[in-house]
């Protein structure tokens, strides 16, 4: 396996991201075409910028002069701070690629459509988890994708790390996500989260489930770093 660095996400990344973004949320099995599937994607990638506050990548470093491969990418929100730099080019992009999927997207808008399907459960489940008061719901982690390669390497557990640890230097001491049953919730729980909300979601789409379990997950920031 090759070095993997990790430093904070660049523009250059987009390319990269948008392929992890294409694998763990499924894209193409919503939107079958090429022309459609980068700009579903694009529309998730802008979301996750504009929510965020910050966000890393693991990039593998094949030697001098190489464009180092996104293996892995995590992103998230401290309340108060400031967001991500590049507010405006990301609003652009998601507006042209909504336009798009609104246009050339007619004819596999039943499928597109039914990806929306997520925010509103979450907007259900953060309603849930406020009224059972269980998740303070302040800081998140909006975004968490690993490539099939570097699955089991620790990748994922370096960048979930290291956003703890911005969390603590930030002084908080909780936060959240949301996740469904299509992805290694597993993960999560292993890191001590806890399932506070939990809502199902019906599909009608080829390749996909046709029941998907959508959670919300709360976790405490650990006091001290981890040890190997």
């Amino acid at each position: 396996m090759s070095t993997i660095t990790y430093r904070p996400y660049e523009p250059r990344d987009a390319e990269g991201v948008l392929a992890l973004i294409n694998d763990a949320f499924h894209v193409r099995s919503y939107a079958p075409r090429p022309y459609l599937e980068r700009s579903a994607a694009d529309v998730l990638l802008a979301d996750c910028l504009l929510a965020s506050s910050y966000a890393r990548v693991a990039v593998a470093d094949d030697g001098p002069g190489a464009v180092g491969k996104v293996m892995g990418v995590i992103m998230g929100r401290v309340e108060d701070e400031p967001r991500l730099p590049g507010r405006p080019a990301a609003y652009a992009r998601r507006a042209a690629s909504m336009a798009w999927l609104t246009t050339a997207g007619l004819p596999q808008w039943e499928t597109l459509k039914q990806s929306l399907g997520f925010k509103r459960r979450y907007a259900q489940l953060r309603q849930d988890a406020l009224g059972s008061g269980e998740a303070a719901l302040t800081d998140e982690i909006t975004l968490l994708a690993v490539h099939a390669a570097s699955r089991g390497h620790g990748v994922g557990s370096h960048l979930y790390d290291g956003f703890m640890e911005h969390l603590r230097a930030h002084g908080r001491t909780d936060f959240f996500l949301y996740t469904d049953s299509m992805c290694t919730y597993e993960f999560y729980e292993r890191r001590g989260m806890v399932r506070v909300a939990a809502r199902e979601l019906k599909l009608d789409v080829p390749g996909l489930p046709e029941t998907v379990g959508v959670y919300l997950y709360a976790g405490e920031v650990p006091a001290l770093a981890p040890t190997v």
